[in-house]
Order: C-alpha cells, then sequence, then structure tokens
C-alpha cells in the first residue's frame, strides 16, 4: 500500500508543476490487449474460469440456497430441498422468467466467454511470452475444457444452445441456437483437443488433466451414440494410460489409523476407504491437518476436485467459492445444509397439554444436553423455557445466532448458520429391506448403512434417537386423547439421517469464534464414476456382463454383493449412480441426456417412451422416487400404496421438465432472430 500511495503523491507533484500536462487530453485503453501481456495474465484468465466452476459448484449456500444444487440433481430422484414450494419441487412454478435458469444460463456463457477470451488471446497475441511451448500448450487446453464443460452443462440443462467459439466484443442480436445434438458434437471435440493436450497430473491444484477431459468424453460419446469410443476413452482413465487413478481400497488421509468411527463401526479397507474419501481437514487428535482428503496426495481417486480455500481467523470470504457471485458465500456450511434439523435445538416447539403443562413435542432428551453441562464448553448454546420442568438444569443446543450439530455438539457456522437445506428422497434414506422400498439392495453396503447414513444417530442428551422415538411413544400412550402429544407428518418431515458424506465429526476450527467449519473440497470427478461410465457404454453395446463386472469393482469396494449380468438395465446403472455418486454426480445431466435422445435406445427396455410431452427417463425416475410432501400436497397427484394401505403423493413434474426453460431474457434480447422457447414453457 505503502508503494502506490507514493506513487500516487508524485504523480500529484508532477501535475502541481506542469498545468499544461494536467490539461492535456489522453487515451486510455482497458481491453483485452491490454491485459494479456504475460504468461500470467493468461494463467488468471484461466483462474477466473476455474472460480466460476467452483462457484457454481459451492455457490451461494448462506442461508441453504438451492442454486448451486440443482446441478447435482435438486428435487429429481436422490434429494430434494426442505422448501416445497420451489422450482424443482413445486415443478408447475418452473417458468421462462426463473431466477434459477437465469443464473445457469448467465454463469455458463459468462464461462463461456472467459475461456474464449482465454483462447483467442493465446492465439492471437504473438508477443505473449511463455516459459516453455509446453506450458502454452496446457493453458490452450485448459481453457477449452474448460468451453466444453460449459456446454456440457448447458447442452444437459436447457438442450439447445449458443455457440460461440471466440470471446464476445460486441452487442449481437442475431444469435442462433443450435440443438444439443450438435452441441454435444462440438464439446466433444474440445474435449478430444484437452485430452490430447493436456498433461497426466494437474498443473497445479485444482487444475484439470487429460484423464477429466477423458472422462468427459467418453460421457458425451454417450449422449452422441457413440458407444465404442465411449467405452475406449473411459478405459484409458481406468487402464492408466491417462494418469494414474484407481479406486481406493486402502485406508489414507487424515484418520487412516482410525479402526472405527465415533459409534464402533468397523472402518477395516476397502470399505474404510469409502469412508476416507469425505473426511476434512481434521486429524483423529481434532487439530488441522494440511488439506482435505479429497486433495491427500495418496488419493488417486480424485480426478478432479474443486478447491474451496479457507483460513479460520483470517479469510472470511472463501476463495474458492465467492468468485464475483451476485451474493458471496460467507462459510463453507455443507454440513450444515444436511445436517438433520429437529433434534438440532428448541426451535421445534413447544406444546401445552389438557392441563396447560408445556413440554417439548420431541422431549427434553431430544433438545437438550444432559444435566449439569457447562454451556461456557458448548458455544453457542441456549436456556430451555423456564416454563419446562424436565429441561431444567440443562442447556438447549439451540439459540438464535446459531445451531448445535446434535451429533458433534458444536455449533454450525459463524453467527451464520443456516438450517437444515435438503432431504435425501425416502429411497435414499430407507434402510436396506424397507418395505416400502429402497434403494439399497445389501445391508452390508457401507455407503447405505449406518457407517455413512447415520438414521439412528444420537441425540444432544446423549440417547439414540430411537430411543427417543420410544419416549414419544411411551408419552403418547400415557395421555390417551389428549392430541398435543401426537406427531405429524409437519412435525417430521425434517428429521432425517446424518449424512457423514457431508460431515465429520471432528472439527478443528474452534479458534477465533469460527467453529465446526466442514472444510472438504468438492469432488467432480472420482474414478468411481468412470468405471460407471464404461459399465453404460458396456450395456449400451449389449455386453451386460462387462457392464457388471465394472459395476462389480465399485460394490465390492463397499462390501457389497456382486451384481449379475442379467440385473444390468439402465435402471440398474442409475440406482448404483445413486449409491455411489450421491448427491455428487451432475445428476440433472445424467438423465436428461438418458431423456428424448434417439441415441440412448439402451433406455428403451425401461422407458419404451422418449417424448417432452408424455414421458421420458427424467420425468419417470422423479415422478417413481421424488419427494412426495406430504404434508402440503399442492395439488400433486395422491396415490395409494398397497404395501401400507396409505396415501402419497407423486411429485408435479412434467415430462417437459427435462430441461429448464431457455431464460426469458436471452429470447428477447435476440431481437434480429427469433428463439424458440423449449416446449411446455
Amino acid at each position: 500500500m505503502k508503494k502506490y500511495i507514493f506513487i500516487l503523491c508524485a504523480l500529484v507533484l508532477a501535475i502541481s508543476c506542469n498545468d499544461n500536462l494536467f490539461l492535456e487530453e489522453h487515451t486510455y485503453v482497458d481491453d483485452t490487449n491490454s491485459f494479456f501481456q504475460n504468461q500470467s495474465s493468461i494463467e488468471i484468465s484461466l483462474a477466473s474460469c476455474y472460480s466460476e466452476v467452483q462457484y457454481m459448484t459451492f455457490g451461494n449456500i448462506r442461508g441453504g440456497s438451492e442454486h448451486n444444487w440443482m446441478l447435482m440433481g435438486l428435487g429429481l430422484d436422490t434429494f430434494t430441498s426442505t422448501n416445497g414450494n420451489l422450482q424443482f419441487t413445486n415443478w408447475p412454478t418452473l417458468k421462462d422468467d426463473s431466477g434459477y435458469a437465469r443464473h445457469y444460463g448467465e454463469y455458463m456463457y459468462k464461462l463461456v466467454n472467459r475461456a474464449n477470451a482465454t483462447i483467442d488471446m493465446i492465439d492471437e497475441n504473438e508477443d505473449i511470452e511463455y516459459s516453455d511451448d509446453q506450458i502454452k500448450t496446457t493453458l490452450r487446453a485448459e481453457a477449452v475444457f474448460m468451453r466444453a464443460w460449459a456446454y456440457r452443462v448447458i447442452a444437459g440443462m436447457f438442450g439447445a444452445a449458443v455457440y460461440n467459439e471466440h470471446m464476445t466484443q460486441e452487442a449481437r442480436y442475431d444469435y442462433e441456437m443450435l440443438p444439443r445434438q450438435e452441441v454435444w458434437e462440438k464439446v466433444a471435440e474440445d474435449f478430444k483437443y484437452a485430452e490430447e493436450n493436456l498433461p497426466t497430473t494437474p498443473r497445479m491444484l485444482g487444475t484439470v488433466t487429460k484423464a477429466a477431459a477423458a472422462h468427459y468424453l467418453a460421457e458425451t460419446y454417450l449422449a452422441l451414440g457413440k458407444f465404442s469410443e465411449a467405452e475406449a476413452a473411459a478405459t484409458r482413465v481406468i487402464g492408466g494410460s491417462d494418469g494414474n487413478y484407481h479406486l481406493m481400497t486402502t485406508r489414507f488421509g487424515n484418520r487412516k489409523d482410525e479402526g472405527h468411527d465415533r459409534y464402533g463401526n468397523s472402518l477395516e479397507a476397502p470399505k474404510g476407504a469409502y469412508w476416507d474419501l469425505f473426511r476434512s481437514s481434521a486429524t483423529s487428535s481434532g487439530t488441522e491437518a494440511a488439506d482435505s482428503n479429497p486433495n491427500d496426495p495418496d488419493n488417486k481417486e480424485a480426478i478432479w476436485v474443486a478447491q474451496i480455500d479457507y483460513a479460520p481467523g483470517v479469510d472470511s470470504w472463501p476463495l474458492g467459492g465467492s468468485g464475483d457471485s451476485w451474493f458471496r458465500m460467507h462459510l463453507p456450511i455443507i454440513e450444515s445444509v444436511w445436517a438433520p434439523w429437529i433434534p438440532m435445538g428448541g426451535k421445534n416447539g413447544t406444546r401445552a397439554n389438557k392441563d396447560g403443562e408445556k413440554f417439548y413435542i420431541f422431549t427434553a432428551d431430544a433438545v437438550c444436553f444432559p444435566e449439569g453441562t457447562d454451556s461456557i464448553d458448548v458455544v453457542g448454546a441456549g436456556k430451555p423455557a423456564d416454563d419446562i420442568p424436565e429441561a431444567q438444569g440443562r442447556w438447549l443446543s439451540y439459540n438464535l445466532s446459531t445451531r448445535i450439530d446434535s451429533l458433534a455438539c458444536r455449533t454450525q457456522g459463524n453467527g451464520a448458520a443456516t438450517s437444515l437445506g435438503f432431504y435425501g428422497v425416502d429411497y435414499i434414506t430407507r434402510p436396506y429391506g424397507h418395505p416400502l422400498g429402497s434403494y439399497w439392495d445389501d445391508p452390508n453396503d457401507i455407503r447405505g448403512n449406518e457407517i455413512m447414513i447415520q438414521r439412528d444417530y444420537f441425540t444432544p442428551s446423549g440417547k439414540r434417537w430411537s430411543q427417543v422415538r420410544q419416549q414419544i411413544a411411551d408419552r403418547i400412550a400415557a395421555h390417551p386423547g389428549d392430541n398435543a402429544y401426537e406427531l405429524t407428518v409437519a412435525d417430521t418431515i425434517n428429521i432425517t439421517p446424518r449424512f457423514w458424506k457431508f460431515s465429520d465429526d471432528k472439527h478443528p476450527f474452534t479458534k477465533d469464534n469460527v467453529n465446526c467449519i466442514y472444510d472438504c473440497d468438492w469432488y467432480m470427478i472420482r474414478i468411481a464414476e468412470t468405471y460407471l461410465l464404461r459399465a453404460e457404454a458396456y450395456l449400451a453395446q449389449g455386453n451386460k456382463q462387462k457392464a457388471a463386472d465394472d459395476i462389480n469393482v465399485i460394490r465390492r469396494r463397499a462390501g457389497a454383493k456382486d451384481c449379475s449380468a442379467s440385473d444390468i438395465d439402465i435402471d440398474y446403472i442409475l440406482d448404483e449412480r445413486a449409491r455411489e455418486l450421491f448427491a455428487e454426480e451432475h445428476r440433472w445431466i445424467t438423465l436428461s441426456r438418458l431423456s428424448c435422445n434417439p441415441n440412448a435406445t439402451y433406455v428403451l427396455d425401461c422407458y419404451p417412451t422418449q417424448d417432452a410431452q408424455t414421458s421420458n427417463t427424467f420425468y419417470e425416475r422423479t415422478r417413481k422416487y421424488g419427494f412426495g410432501y406430504e404434508n402440503e400436497d399442492r395439488g400433486r397427484e395422491a396415490y395409494t400404496n398397497p404395501k401400507d394401505g396409505k396415501t402419497y403423493h407423486y411429485p408435479n413434474v412434467a415430462p417437459y421438465n427435462y430441461v429448464l426453460p431457455i431464460p426469458i431474457q436471452i429470447i428477447q434480447s435476440n431481437k434480429d432472430r427469433k428463439i424458440d422457447q423449449n416446449y411446455g414453457y
């Protein structure tokens, strides 16, 4: 700062000595040519592209905003929002003026232009000097990858796209929309170029490699119906020719020395390696390690990881997520938006019985720490109501400024915590063998049992949730005819499992009033997904045995029984993707590319109708497995489940929802050429 002050003073003195100099007219140019002067400027431009990806991945999650979770399948067949009147939970409200659709459209086209600017300047500015020819090629390949990634998202979420191969330098009103088949062709060309020219190891932490490009190339070839090419691209990743990546089957990372989780469940390899994948920078002792496990050097499963660089006590604005968003992300609070909400505190409400006596509807055990707990040791703990005798001498795991994690017993966030934001759908949260159906087909599968999805978690009192439920049942039985003790769907809808995929039970950041940060970086690609892409390519070619072989590599690591060739169809692969990649994969793109796509003939055995008017894969999967919001039907179609005789509701999704509406702003601003809106909007 002192240097700039000195320069400013010198400039003022110079001008004061020469009035004529002050009066002279000067032209100052601020454009791409003035900025792109050296290799560093190219790297900065690429950093802005990565920042865009990171923002759309971590996004505006302060307050639990859902924008960034659209890509991962918000409202579809794996998870949904706690807000039952959102555009992806109450689908008829999704219109052409949707802020959610506009958000993705704007940021993806912005990413396209940033990538194109980088490519054009590398190609056109001959004055830029590079440290060597290879780095120039690498930087260009990264920019081409970024353009391909953006158009992959646009084609997957909107279908048609305005395609540009050069940066936009002036206003245009005559853009032409390309159909998604043509967009996929161009995306494939870019990913192919990127694979050929990227290195096998990242240029720096978080940058893309050959394997990342080959992975997305395999996905794009599937969309194009080029199944043998998709198989070959995935094989280059799995076989090692594009880098040293493999499924983790040995323990690794910050807590590899722990043989059991905090509840006594075995973490023996290979299953324990799945648990290791999602550990934060907390070590076994609770101190902070250098980084979270997705970035661990021994983690060979991570092909591409989005970075969220957060320095507690120093940086209240994470570098990896803030970007230039319209509302910055303050803290990495993924854990908070996925943690169970009702047992986290007294906000779940009090009741009064017929005699006027007050009580906590879920009992004091569910909302209070044990009697004698020192509130000083529990940052953020609140005081219970004075007129509830069962809570006296205890502390609430809730107050107005923070929420207490009922499992880690620490606060979520830094005075800006958020409530539960997402539910796993019933097919995810129901355990193996549930009479109403479940995604889980083996009780030993670590991905679906209590190790990763803790359904019977501990409440603040130290009692398990099953014990508290029994207390509630006993209390109801002891007060016949008093409805105050009865639980309704509205009371219990937020009682969800603890997903240890988005959580940790150790939090090192307690200094400087920063508490409970789950600072785990986010997987963009794991090689487990590459296996599933290759399995899909095998299915498309009629080789179900090889598809089963690839899927069993993943299932064996998870401790699940093998599948057989006779099990394999697109539904089984989509189920396995949900089991392995729950809320990680870009589920919207997966289901959309398998819908209304004449190339995806292998889905017809399960979903024979593929159109925007009556039925398609996206629609049928969401309708069957999606969340029904039984406490607020909002016109959702009701049905009676013959297995229990109760009434439930289908999500009110429509077949045309497999793509988003083209934002009305794009249509209206393109005044010299008509852009057709997607059917149904």
